[in-house]
């Protein structure tokens, strides 16, 4: 779930406009990933047991209030806290007469950072033999302490809100940022992973999977494809899938499958001209024509250098130690 708007909650009162909003969030909220983001000049929220979620605010500050004090988030901080924490917040403008703050919080749905966890500790040569292996069952908590901006996780935080910004929506895409952020997340709180160097064996049959997995985008590009398909094709969990393939290719699952989709479009609309575009968006795999028009500004490219482009990319990853 992405909402580009605060969503009207307790405790402001329910009316008949907004209870039907409200029905449908609550059937949602806290079983799924979720991005919550938007622009206000107050906007207060009642306490309430969460997921794991991540908070940034620019413009104004935020203000949590948990059981036994309150945190501020603002410009210069971010904020985890922990699945099950029960809060509630108040944002606000910095001065009289400035212009609306901007909250952006990120709610993992419920277990993710335990299976991210878990696949960390996973060596890869046992991901290989066994990718629906559940692995060695970790619990993972965050400190519940504000944390300078800067490094891996803030630039994952900045791409996410920039893309939610620019209009992504897709759910797909959603999994598989908030995995590439926990991992992010887990490294910067010092959960340890084990990644031994793998032997050439194992990185040759790493490299197989990942083109099947490139093969099958390439070739059901027009489908509904999910992170889970695009794994299985791979026989890899999720978690050493996306990280795997974002190195191999130097892009993520979705960002590689959103390309195809966009230069597939490009082709079509370069032979034919005056093609339907919600048709051409259908047909290509997306859900709308607006979503068609922002892959074809970012990735409408010619479907040779699509390919040259990948064969490149594997080259320069299979020559790395």
């Amino acid at each position: 779930m992405i909402l580009t708007t605060l969503p009207d909650l307790a405790p402001r009162p329910q009316t008949a406009a907004n209870a039907e909003f409200r029905r449908r969030f609550y059937a949602r909220w806290g079983r799924e990933n979720a991005v919550v983001c938007g622009h206000a000049k107050h906007a207060e929220y009642a306490v309430h047991p969460q997921t794991l979620s991540v908070k940034v605010a620019a413009g104004g500050r935020e203000r949590y209030v948990l059981s036994r004090r309150e945190l501020v988030v603002d410009a210069e901080n971010y904020l985890v806290l922990n699945e099950g924490s029960r809060y509630g917040s108040v944002l606000d403008t910095d001065w009289p007469g400035a212009a609306p703050a901007w909250t952006f919080a990120v709610f993992f749905r419920p277990g993710l950072q335990h299976e991210v966890a878990a696949a960390r500790r996973q060596p890869l040569a046992a991901a290989l033999d066994a990718p629906d292996a559940p692995g060695t069952a970790v619990t993972a908590g965050f400190a519940e302490h504000l944390r300078p901006h800067g490094g891996a996780v803030s630039a994952r935080l900045r791409h996410l809100a920039q893309a939610v910004q620019a209009g992504e929506r897709d759910e797909t895409w959603l999994e598989e940022q908030c995995t590439a952020l926990l991992d992010a997340l887990l490294d910067a709180e010092g959960l340890p992973s084990r990644e031994p160097r793998a032997r050439t064996a194992q990185r040759a049959e790493l490299w197989r999977r990942l083109h099947r997995a490139a093969d099958f985008i390439e070739s059901r590009y027009t489908e509904p494809l999910t992170l889970d398909d695009m794994a299985a094709a791979a026989c890899l969990s999720r978690y050493h899938f996306v990280r795997e393939f974002a190195r191999a290719f130097g892009l993520s699952p979705h960002a590689y499958l959103t390309r195809k989709r966009a230069r597939a479009a490009a082709r079509i609309l370069r032979q034919c001209g005056g093609t339907d575009r919600e048709a051409l968006a259908q047909h290509c795999g997306f859900g709308s024509r607006w979503s068609l028009a922002r892959a074809l500004a970012r990735h409408g490219g010619t479907g040779a250098a699509g390919v040259e482009e990948r064969n490149s990319c594997t080259r320069g990853a299979a020559r790395a130690p």
